[in-house]
């Protein structure tokens, strides 16, 4: 059976796999917070010898740390050879495969890092593959000891599955406490680790400094906050929850009181002045605690499975990340992105500086994704009665709503709090700005009461490219209001395009999109003259001097392309001319940004 225990060779050989990856990433916290990633300042060799100087304490600690990283390989290809070969059970070898692929890929980033001295990104990136190699050892290795193996499976269908529904809340738990352990790299990486010297706030009470390198180690300690409250409330709901394994409880029990410890060692080593002992010991402790979520989270897996009886198709590793991933709107997302990359090219006249650039972009992903979460959220009865929407993730049953409210949240706060630290304090506040737009005034408010719901509310939107102008420029200028505008005149078209193509859907729900109100016709006019105001707002650039001819040029063949769309779509507002116009919009605006770049990049 798929859910039995391996043999009892494979099981305690993956116990030692999983423990000499857990040393490794222990000995690499030493390695780091002792200074001796550079111990070895070439690679694979050290200083050209196959043992180095026996006087160099920080050679031999480099040099232990890549011999654990070497037995790692031999190990994991062992293991996954045996539950491939032996056990030829997928559950068990495709993880290893898994992370053999990460192994190599570790060794040659760790090459880098060195070659590179250091980066703190990439040591971050490290960290998160070694974890993640961890995390996949120990699911095989849970796997392989099958502890749920002795309770009789009861295969009740109920509308709550125990042991399913706790494995995604320690999923979600797990994915802030890595989140967590990489600011805690950043930190240490980018020497903040002085930057306060006082706790639990900042230089006395302050909670969010001024200076850079002390908001990344306040971002830590809130980041930290959040995860330990979230610990917390596991552990209480896991005790009370009926149904539930008590192994499954006692390794989350174990990881927050890890997790207890390590605050208070975290503190205890502010105060003294972070000994590299102490602090290695902190990251140790991270790893330890990454590990017991971690065989709680597989346990879980596998007693869903086996117990619960929920088909194995259903919790493939897909199926585990897709839900969360689709919540946040990714189609939305990426026009969205393209928007705020494009406004920081233009405001750049190129590329922009690249950690900036991707911070930029990941807290804008995180925060718009969460403002999409909530919004699935709150329209999930509504999702369920249309038929487009009745297969996302919370209609659909493959999410509840407390878990989608926890990962809008998490999405949420931790977007904005990379924006407001590795950005700058403007653009955190507006992409803030357009959270509150869209979920308040929009979602909860314009979306069911009104016809143009979507004229107000889609300058929800707008705000996307005046953020990625401000993480450049630090203000909001007339380029970047208008972009906010380009935006705001764009969506009707776009959206009412798209209501004409859905508005069956639309009339069932009782959502008074303008298509439903005053019908397809009347709804394809406006759109209409939506379209015309747009085309003579792009010439604004040009009048004022802000674009070239390059941009004239580009912006008056789209703008024709695009009115004449929204002619036909008005004279004959059928669904394919819909679809036409809806798809076109989309295409518009990507063109129009790109013919913007374009522009100021060309330009003497």
């Amino acid at each position: 059976m798929g859910h039995e225990k391996a043999g009892k060779g494979l099981q305690i050989l993956l116990r030692i796999t999983a423990l000499v990856i857990g040393l490794l990433t222990m000995w690499g916290a030493l390695v780091r917070t002792t200074g001796s990633g550079l111990g070895c300042p070439d690679w694979p060799l050290c200083y050209g010898r196959v043992i180095p100087p026996l006087d160099d304490m920080a050679a031999w600690l480099e040099w232990i740390h890549r011999l654990l990283a070497a037995s790692v390989t031999p190990l994991l290809a062992l293991s996954a050879w045996i539950a491939w070969r032996k056990e030829r059970r997928p559950g068990l070898y495709r993880p290893l495969f898994w992370a053999l692929g990460l192994v190599f890929g570790q060794a040659l980033l760790g090459g880098l890092t060195v070659i590179l001295e250091l980066p703190p990104t990439m040591v971050a990136v490290h960290l998160a593959l070694a974890l993640t190699i961890l995390a996949l050892t120990l699911v095989a290795a849970v796997r392989a000891s099958a502890p749920w193996s002795t309770c009789a499976p009861h295969r009740e269908l109920s509308s709550v599955q125990p042991a399913a529904s706790a494995m995604r809340w320690i999923g979600m738990t797990g994915l802030g406490l890595f989140a967590l352990t990489l600011v805690g790299a950043a930190v240490t990486g980018s020497g903040a680790s002085w930057a306060c010297s006082s706790w639990p706030f900042c230089e006395g009470w302050i909670i969010w400094p001024g200076d850079l390198l002390g908001r990344v180690h306040m971002l830590h300690r809130l980041v930290a906050l959040g995860v330990g409250l979230a610990m917390a409330w596991l552990t209480v709901r896991l005790a009370t929850w009926q149904g539930i394994s008590r192994g499954i409880f006692r390794w989350v029990l174990a990881a927050f009181v890890l997790y207890l410890i390590q605050i208070g060692l975290g503190a205890i080593n502010l105060w003294m002045g972070f000994p590299a002992s102490l602090n290695a010991l902190h990251l140790g402790l991270a790893a330890a605690i990454w590990a017991a979520m971690g065989i709680a989270w597989a346990w879980a897996l596998g007693e869903a499975q086996w117990v619960e009886g929920i088909p194995e198709e259903t919790i493939r590793l897909r199926n585990l990340w897709e839900p969360y991933f689709t919540l946040t709107k990714p189609g939305i997302v990426a026009l969205l992105l393209v928007t705020t990359a494009g406004a920081m090219m233009i405001a750049q006249g190129g590329l922009p500086p690249i950690l900036a650039f991707i911070y930029t972009l990941l807290g804008g992903f995180l925060i718009s994704g969460g403002a999409n979460a909530m919004n699935n959220v709150w329209d999930a009865e509504l999702d369920r009665q249309m038929h487009r929407t009745a297969r996302r993730p919370i209609p659909a049953g493959r999410l509840g709503r407390g878990e989608a409210v926890g990962v809008a949240l998490l999405f949420s706060v931790l977007g904005f709090l990379l924006l407001w630290t590795f950005v700058n304090t403007t653009a955190a506040l507006l992409a803030l700005a357009g959270w509150i737009w869209y979920v308040g005034i929009y979602t909860m408010g314009l979306k069911r009461w009104t016809s143009q719901n979507i004229v107000i509310g889609g300058a929800a939107g707008g705000f996307a490219p005046v953020v990625g102008w401000a993480a450049v420029t630090g203000q909001v200028d007339p380029m970047a209001l208008f972009l906010f505008a380009l935006i705001f005149f764009w969506t009707p078209p776009h959206t009412w395009s798209f209501a004409i193509l859905t508005e069956r859907d639309y009339r069932e729900a009782g959502v008074p999109m303008l298509p439903v109100v005053t019908g397809a016709r009347t709804a394809a006019f406006q759109a209409f003259l939506y379209t015309v105001i747009l085309v003579l707002l792009t010439l604004a650039p040009f009048v004022a001097g802000a674009m070239s001819g390059i941009y004239l040029v580009g912006a008056l063949a789209l703008d024709a392309w695009l009115l004449l769309l929204a002619f036909r779509l008005w004279r004959a507002p059928e669904k394919a001319i819909a679809r036409q116009m809806y798809h076109a919009s989309n295409t518009y605006l990507f063109l129009l940004f790109v013919v913007m770049v374009l522009d100021r990049v060309t330009r003497p």
